[in-house]
């Protein structure tokens, strides 16, 4: 009996470490998919083709505006964030101006924010957009759904608030950049330096985002399981775990002006995202929502160009 015993408890661990092993490689394989989601290669460049889509002279944008190159060293980790600062008509050179800082999307770049600056900057607002973590010339590692990414934002608060220190503030983010602006809004020092904040089908949830990559990899092993490993191996390597990643969490309690823009024919960043975090802000008299029902994901500046701009006008008439 003692012999079948034995037998019966090696077989268990073994199995257990078996488990434990897979659990670990499944978890790292997650992980490592899930926060290199994009690299400065693949987001060095901006088509000629994106510009011709926003119907945008990149050549004469330069001209018509003075850029100042910035870069300032993170906080956080010490990279290195490289942004532009772009002086609105008749403030060349003034920074104490009301400024306005884009956030870009997984996949863009500080340039790709310009076709936005352009409407900000023609409304008296100098503009500062950067390159997020791991994008174009941040060369930063990982990409954290906006967790980590928020710390660059703050840093780019903190300067501009160095700079204007009684002029209006206001955060545009979009997709992933608008999960990296609701987050920073989670610090209350940080809220009492921005005066409004623009969402623009803005991811609500890292651990929404990562299940959905691995269905799209349609591995075969249950989500959930898969969800659990990369969430330990995340919360080992990086120190947080996906549910801190939440933006619903960090912004209820938000006091300053916000508009969601959102649509219901987004398949990337759903519509119920937008709603979500429009739904969790407390203050009902602060919050504006604005869902389009054709636009694909980040397309509502494309498909509504004239009431974009009219929304965007109504939130900052809120903020005087």
């Amino acid at each position: 009996m003692k012999k079948w015993t034995k037998i019966l408890l090696i077989i268990v661990i073994v199995i257990l470490l078996l488990f434990v092993g897979m659990s670990y490689f499944i978890g790292t394989q997650v992980f490592m998919g899930s926060t290199q989601l994009v690299t400065c290669e693949d987001t060095s460049k901006v088509k000629d083709s994106f510009w011709e889509r926003y119907n945008m002279d990149y050549d004469v944008f330069c001209s018509t505006y003075t850029i100042e190159k910035v870069e300032i060293t993170s906080t956080f980790d010490e990279h290195m964030i490289p942004a532009d600062y772009i002086y609105a008509l008749g403030e060349e050179g003034d920074k104490n101006n009301p400024t306005v800082i884009l956030v870009h999307g997984l996949g863009g770049n500080r340039y790709t924010n310009y076709p936005l600056a352009e409407m900000f900057l023609q409304k008296g607002y100098n503009v500062l957009t950067y390159d997020q973590r791991s994008s174009n010339e941040n060369t930063a590692q990982y990409t954290t759904f906006g967790y980590w990414e928020k710390y660059d934002l703050i840093d780019y608060i903190d300067y501009v608030y160095s700079h204007a220190p009684e002029q209006v503030i206001g955060i545009w983010g979009t997709s992933f950049g608008g999960a990296t602006a609701g987050l920073a809004m989670g610090d209350k020092d940080v809220e009492n330096k921005v005066d409004f904040l623009i969402l623009d089908c803005p991811v609500s949830d890292m651990k929404w985002m990562v299940e959905e990559e691995m269905r799209k990899m349609d591995i075969g092993l249950p989500i959930s399981y898969m969800t659990f490993c990369g969430n330990i191996i995340n919360k080992m390597e990086l120190g947080f775990s996906y549910d801190d990643a939440n933006v619903c969490d960090k912004i209820a309690d938000i006091e300053i002006p916000v508009l969601v823009i959102n649509s219901e024919a987004d398949t990337l960043t759903p519509q119920f995202m937008g709603q979500e975090i429009y739904d969790s802000i407390q203050n009902e008299e602060i919050k504006m929502i604005w869902t389009v029902t054709d636009s694909e994901h980040t397309e509502i500046w494309l498909d509504h160009n004239q009431e974009y701009r009219e929304k965007v006008q109504e939130l900052l008439n809120f903020t005087k």
